[in-house]
């Protein structure tokens, strides 16, 4: 009977310990909760450099907390305090989770360690995060992707250096930043942290055009850092650098990629992994993505939410576009072509077939589409579909689809390097143009009908209409987009080159999201917003491209 008196010896033990424990962490179901955490004390204890009580995206935190130890390991933690009712990770509408992380259990948390070592923790924070900024520049230069730190960097900054801290809020570009990026409650938040006559200032001017700072009462990011710059010029100890702030705004060079990219953002969005295509609305204001998750989405860009999901289906959806009308939203999987009502997100109708790619009508009359065995034109009123040509090749699948300006033209490619231009009433071949060197993986029209742009693994090649002379050819990327009414193209690679489709010149280039590599771009109908992510990426950006490119 040894061995069970030496159980229950250790099981008396173990009960000891464990209210030792618990007894450390100040009794009570949340001690007993922590105390069973205690083999990842470290990971609980380096969460104090987290904000208490404030709604964080936890992919935003993520990217916050990128290459940080011990924090960045930390929130491995979270899922097992979840599941210990210490702490709420709810999934919104867009699949993805947030945390509120509670003062009480901060304060309970902070109390195990000294200040030193909690302002350790704020400075591993601050450590990557003074690596993002251009060499010698600001804390208003970080990159727009770092939702994290846009939001939470003055309270990071404050646990370590208050003072430093108070000087950037105060700080008018700071503040023009702030509204442009984040808007303005963030700003207000930042305002609310500290107490002196520059910022009480601040406040006042703040509070005065507040409800014209809101981002669906002015979506255009220019107009709302000139709105609160207007505002600060009004108070005497303000007056001199936002003077100044408001005459470098207007001095920007024209013809170049923008130098502050905050000008030109209009949103940052909360994306679902591994995003395989975007559409943009005419006018900005939403968009809906397509992911490996069996469904697309709709979001809000102005408050970075989402409005519906499109879903689940049963394939992955690869392809989205919007009607020219802005009233049905249509998606594409390996099973279907499926078209969904924009503003409800009610399924209208599907049909089936194999579709990864979609060219829509400018007029709204029809959508072409990839649907096996041959290309096809579907009337968006019957459904009825019309195929382009009398065989299909089973050896050269279609690759990318585009839709002329005048409704006349459907240019195809397939993986051989054909392209071929088809007249969607009648389906009847039109032309074939010169072969390519390879895999066209996009094609777009000018506005004007006067080109066709290609991009094979070599480049991108433009090609003048009617008889596909090559124009123009620039290296380096398998994708592109066309911006601002075809004045030029949004190149994307470990950074996104804008070059003009005249003459190919470089005007400038610029890096969307340091984390990521392979970008991709799409721009809205005309060409007047560009949105632009990876498939690693946690946000999408949304910019002004008539900003982006002055």
């Amino acid at each position: 009977m040894d061995w069970l008196r030496r159980g229950k010896r250790y099981e008396r033990a173990q009960a000891a310990a464990a209210a030792a424990r618990a007894a450390e962490w100040g009794g009570g179901p949340e001690g007993e909760a922590l105390a069973d955490l205690h083999i990842f004390r470290d990971e609980v204890l380096a969460l104090t450099a987290l904000p208490p009580d404030v709604e964080i995206l936890l992919s935003d935190l993520a990217v916050g907390w990128e290459d940080v130890t011990p924090e960045r390991p930390a929130l491995t933690v979270l899922p097992m305090m979840e599941r210990r009712g210490l702490v709420a990770l709810p999934r919104g509408g867009d699949g993805l989770r947030r945390i509120t992380f509670p003062g009480r259990l901060h304060a309970r948390i902070s109390s195990h360690r000294t200040p030193e070592e909690i302002r350790a923790g704020h400075r591993r924070v601050l450590a990557r995060a003074v690596t993002l900024p251009p060499e010698g520049g600001h804390w208003w230069q970080l990159p727009v992707a770092e939702t994290y730190l846009w939001h939470h960097l003055p309270w990071h900054i404050a646990a370590h250096d208050r003072a430093a801290a108070g000087r950037l809020v105060q700080n008018p570009r700071w503040q023009a930043a702030k509204v442009r990026v984040c808007g303005v409650a963030a700003l207000r938040a930042d305002l609310a942290m500290f107490d002196t006559p520059e910022i009480d200032a601040a406040r006042r001017a703040v509070d005065r055009v507040a409800h014209r700072l809101e981002r669906r009462a002015c979506p255009d990011p220019v107009l709302r850092a000139g709105l609160l710059l207007d505002a600060l010029a009004d108070e005497a100890v303000l007056r001199a650098e936002a003077d100044h702030l408001r005459q470098e705004l207007r001095e920007e060079a024209p013809g170049r990629v923008a130098t502050d990219l905050t000008s030109a953002l209009v949103g940052v969005l909360p994306s679902p992994s591994y995003v395989k295509d975007v559409a943009l609305a005419a006018d900005g204001s939403w968009l809906v993505t397509a992911s490996g998750h069996k469904a697309s989405r709709i979001h809000d860009v102005a408050d970075r939410s989402v409005r519906h999901v499109l879903g689940p289906t049963e394939g992955i959806h690869e392809v989205c576009a919007i009607t020219p009308d802005g009233s049905r939203v249509i998606t594409g999987d390996y099973d279907a072509a499926r078209w969904w009502d924009a503003a409800t997100g009610r399924h209208l109708r599907s049909v089936d077939g194999w579709t990864t790619q979609l060219a829509l009508d400018p007029g709204g009359a029809w959508v072409a589409t990839d649907t096996s065995p041959r290309p096809a034109v579907i009337d968006s009123t019957t459904y009825a579909i019309r195929r382009l040509g009398k065989k299909s090749d089973p050896r050269a699948p279609v690759s990318a689809m585009a839709c002329s300006p005048d409704g006349r033209t459907v240019a195809v490619s397939d993986l051989n390097g054909r392209i071929r231009l088809w007249d969607p009433v009648s389906g009847k071949l039109q032309a074939e143009l010169p072969t390519s060197p390879g895999t066209v993986y996009r094609l777009a029209f000018a506005p004007d009908g006067s080109w066709l742009a290609t991009v094979t693994l070599d480049g991108v090649r433009i090609l003048g209409l009617p008889g596909g002379r090559e124009r123009l050819h620039i290296p380096g990327s398998h994708r592109f987009a066309v911006g601002d009414g075809g004045r030029w193209l949004a190149v994307p690679g470990d950074t996104v080159r804008i070059h003009r489709t005249d003459t190919g010149e470089l005007l400038g280039e610029f890096t969307p999201d340091r984390r990521g590599r392979a970008h991709h771009v799409r721009t809205s109908p005309d060409g007047r917003y560009l949105a632009t992510w990876h498939l690693s990426s946690a946000s999408i950006l949304v910019w002004d491209a008539r900003r982006l490119v002055r």
